[in-house]
């Protein structure tokens, strides 16, 4: 599936009330608490909620990308001459890789080039969707991948434009061993990170792959994806009814809750093994997620009549109950310090955020205006937490400071739901339901540019963003 590329924009908070239900955690379980099985509004799309108009009335916001030169990387013949091409699996050469991952970071203008050629004099380059530089060019890449025996290898070099210097050399194998025929393409996700990394101060999230839920005619099923759209892999096939995908930080197993044995329960998912561990089978498990240093893991359960917060160990054991209120509490998500969480209740009447330290001390409101406000997703920074909010009966994305400060309304269209950040603290994937459909886009939460994620015909949604890791872990069978 080749990624579809659109240009979205913020636009200012607005004040408003709003009215209605969405299929968000809290929805879940005010459902479960009423006894009635309708988690299934989860998996079915709402058919209410209005198409969003990407091409509407919105104020864009333009930022600072770093000017950046990607030439075409050289072929070094082995002793047996080979010196042919590799391609990845959406037709691309490793330096359009590169020059992809670089466009999504939002942090580069990139200018792609044949190696060794120049700009004409007192004319500025344009970038690769035809854009004036009008910026000094800050660096350039080069290139030269050589064969050795069935690898071919990438000696990358970041070369500083204005003093010619070299700042940055990385070598990296483009296929593994024996794989001739697919090349890697998490080696060339890595390099753009190290770049990013380098030039912007703030990491990349190119090495980066997205947990998801895809509905089909035989139940709800776990997906993983690449943040680019590529290397889409079914991991589950259960054939039963799944909920709310978090990664553990190692990036080597998920948790969620599903249905395959009636009752629901809560599990995680070695991803390369693909086998099950039970974490806890208390009434109603849902809504988990791991402490940033994953040695515990917050959830939400009926254990003791309404739906509360739980915090147990990593495996589930030693669960200790955190919020004590008839209402109900559910969506936690820690903060990057592992000291706080966020969470969603409706203790004063409706569905707001509320803060709570990790040890069930310090309880404090976040959010107090609006009808609906829920799925909140701390920052990896600390500072902001992106979460839905319902604005004249649409759900919207929306940022809000920790201190309750800073409120800025995301999008405009309503249909969003299920917001979750990457690692770079920028970028934000969430479900959007167009045409009845719903699917995943990646956000810019600074500029506003948005981009498709998934085109499935099938629903997707319930993303969770991993961390960056050096290899792809592929999951057996």
């Amino acid at each position: 599936m080749k990624p579809i590329v659109h240009r979205f924009s913020i636009r200012e908070p607005e004040q408003a009330r709003a009215h209605g239900l969405r299929a968000g955690p809290f929805t879940v379980a005010l459902l479960f608490w009423a006894g009635v099985l309708t988690v299934a509004l989860l998996f079915c799309a709402d058919a209410a909620a209005p198409e969003i108009d990407l091409h509407g009335t919105v104020v864009k916001r333009t930022l600072y990308r770093v000017p950046i030169v990607v030439e075409d990387f050289a072929i070094e013949a082995s002793p047996g001459e080979r010196n042919d091409p590799l391609f990845f699996s959406g037709g691309e050469r490793p330096e359009d890789l590169l020059v992809q991952d670089l466009r999504f970071s939002d942090a580069f203008q990139v200018v792609r080039r044949r190696q060794g050629s120049f700009d004409p004099a007192g004319e500025p380059p344009r970038d690769i969707d035809g854009a004036l530089v009008e910026q000094p060019i800050q660096a350039r890449v080069v290139g030269r991948m050589e064969w050795d025996d069935e690898r071919l290898r990438l000696k990358a070099e970041l070369i500083d434009q204005g003093t010619g210097n070299r700042i940055l050399d990385r070598e990296v194998a483009i296929n593994r061993e024996g794989e001739l025929a697919r090349p890697d393409r998490w080696a060339i996700h890595r390099l753009s990170d190290e770049i990013t990394r380098y030039l912007t101060g703030t990491p990349g999230c190119a090495a980066t792959r997205i947990a998801f839920l895809r509905e089909s005619r035989s139940g709800k099923e776990l997906f993983l994806v690449d943040w680019d759209g590529y290397e889409e892999q079914a991991v589950t096939g259960l054939g039963t009814i799944l909920v709310s995908p978090a990664w553990h930080p190692s990036g080597e197993r998920i948790a969620f809750t599903s249905y395959h044995r009636g009752a629901p329960v809560l599990v995680a998912l070695d991803l390369e093994s693909r086998r099950l561990a039970t974490l806890s089978t208390a009434p109603t498990p849902a809504a988990a997620v791991y402490s940033p240093n994953g040695k515990r893991v917050a959830f939400s359960t009926t254990a003791e009549g309404d739906a509360e917060l739980y915090v147990a160990r990593a495996d589930g054991s030693h669960a200790r109950r955190l919020t004590f209120h008839p209402d109900i509490d559910t969506a936690p998500c820690w903060s990057p310090s592992g000291e706080r969480l966020v969470f969603t209740s409706d203790r004063c009447g409706r569905p707001q955020l509320f803060l709570i330290d990790a040890d069930g001390s310090n309880l404090q409101q976040l959010t107090f205006s609006g009808e609906w406000n829920d799925s909140p997703d701390w920052s990896p920074a600390g500072s902001r937490i992106v979460h839905v909010c319902q604005i004249g009966g649409r759900f919207e994305l929306a940022l809000i400071d920790v201190q309750g400060f800073g409120w800025r309304r995301l999008t405009v269209g309503g249909g969003c739901e299920n917001p979750r950040w990457a690692p770079d603290g920028r970028h934000v994937v969430f479900a959007l339901t167009q045409a009845g459909v719903r699917n995943l886009w990646i956000l810019d939460a600074d500029s506003g540019n948005l981009r498709q994620l998934t085109a499935s015909p099938d629903h997707s949604y319930n993303p969770g963003w991993s961390r960056p890791a050096r290899e792809r872990i592929r999951a057996s069978g």
